[in-house]
C-alpha cells in the first residue's frame, strides 16, 4: 500500500483582495493620467521665468500672480534681468492676454502687451511686444510648487 500526500488547498485565502488588487491597480492608473497638484485653473502664485528678447538676449526671473476681485482678472509683475514691469492678464480659456508697463530698470517708460498660452499643468508660454518697437519676446513661466 502506497502513502499519498493528501490534496493540497489554500488556506487563509481572503475572497476579496483579487478584487481589491483589481481596484487599487484601476486607482493608480488612472490618476497617474490627471495634471499635477497645484493646477487648479487659478494663476495666483509665483513663476521662474525665462525669455528671449526681441534682439535674441536672453533674461530670467520672477512673475508674480495675484487675483483680483474681477473674475479671470490677474494684476502681474514681473522681476526679471535689469527691470521690473507691470500689468494686468486677462484669462480667456486656456490663454492670457496681457498689458503692461515698466516701472524701473534700462527703459522704465516702455510698455506693451502679451499672450501666453496655460498648459494643463498651469505653465505659461508665449510672446510679449513692445510698443512702437519691431520684434517679438518670448517667455516661458513655471509656477514654484
Amino acid at each position: 500500500m502506497a502513502i499519498t500526500d493528501p490534496p493540497r488547498t489554500r488556506r487563509n485565502q481572503n475572497p476579496w483582495l483579487p478584487a481589491t488588487l483589481a481596484l487599487l491597480l484601476i486607482f493608480v492608473v488612472t490618476s497617474c493620467s490627471f495634471p499635477e497638484e497645484g493646477s487648479n485653473g487659478s494663476l495666483d502664485g509665483t513663476y521662474y521665468m525665462n525669455g528671449v528678447d526681441r534682439d535674441g538676449v536672453e533674461y530670467s526671473g520672477t512673475l508674480v500672480i495675484a487675483a483680483t476681485g474681477s473674475p479671470d482678472v490677474y494684476d502681474m509683475q514681473w522681476i526679471i534681468t535689469g527691470s521690473i514691469q507691470t500689468g494686468t492678464g486677462t484669462v480667456d480659456d486656456n490663454s492670457v492676454i496681457i498689458e503692461w508697463a515698466a516701472m524701473e530698470g534700462f527703459d522704465a517708460a516702455s510698455h506693451g502687451s502679451g499672450h501666453y498660452n496655460i498648459s494643463a499643468d498651469g505653465e505659461l508660454t508665449g510672446e510679449r511686444t513692445v510698443a512702437n518697437q519691431e520684434g517679438v519676446a518670448t517667455e516661458e513661466a513655471f509656477p514654484i510648487k
